[in-house]
């Protein structure tokens, strides 16, 4: 008896057309700053269709395991990098883990010294595993949305500015559970001071205090 479909696909609009059926519970699907930003073979769908995706999955109930989370190895070199710069294992690793519907990431790995040094994402920093610098060579289309990477930590309000913008989100995408974990914050987006520490902060240039009113309005508090 079957109890569970999974699948696994490379393209948002295939995915989609599937979570319409409700067939399935797990998806595998290729998560990269690359992809996300249209550079790679699997680089299929905008970078707002990829990121409808995975809230769709999160709203949903499907959970996403991650796949070819470096590019194949691409984006761990500066010469391969579609970005002409690279990026370390763990900020590719944390990357994925941030996107909505996400429960794990599952790295290509060659040899047993591959296992330890991916397993050293556990104990690494919170600097090592920050990607914020995607923000400074990422196209403009990612300009001016969330990624959640909560750069702009620590909020001298105490707001926790990357859930906010992750609940909201997926409220917005008809995650019935969002707004029930929004109302359990300690501090809620109308606790926002506009003190502009955010906006300065964030890589992705997000208007982070225009956006606490529209989702202070949006839930009513």
């Amino acid at each position: 008896m079957v109890r569970h479909i999974g699948l696994s696909s490379h393209t948002p609009g295939l995915v989609t057309k599937v979570l319409d059926a409700g067939i399935v519970d797990q998806l595998m699907f290729s998560i990269n700053p690359g992809y996300d930003y249209r550079h790679g073979d699997y680089a299929n769908g905008s970078t707002e269709e990829r990121m409808s995706m995975y809230r769709r999955c999160e709203a949903d109930g499907v959970g996403i395991s991650v796949m070819k989370p470096f590019s194949g190895g691409q984006l761990l070199d500066d010469k391969t990098s579609p970005f002409g710069r690279a990026l370390t294992r763990y900020q590719c690793i944390q990357y994925a883990l941030d996107k909505p519907g996400v429960l794990t990431v599952l790295p290509g790995i060659r040899t047993a010294e591959d296992v330890k040094n991916l397993l050293g994402f556990f104990g690494a920093s919170t600097k090592e595993r920050d990607y914020s610098t995607i923000g400074t060579f990422t196209p403009g289309e990612a300009v001016g949305n969330c990624v959640y990477c909560n750069h702009c930590q620590p909020c001298p309000a105490g707001l926790n500015v990357g859930l906010i913008n992750k609940y909201y989100d997926l409220a917005v995408a008809g995650d019935s559970m969002a707004e029930r974990h929004y109302g359990n914050l300690e501090k809620k987006a109308s606790d926002c001071t506009g003190c502009g520490h955010c906006d300065r902060r964030c890589p992705f240039h997000v208007r982070q205090g225009s956006r606490m009113k529209e989702i202070a309005a949006y839930f009513g508090k």
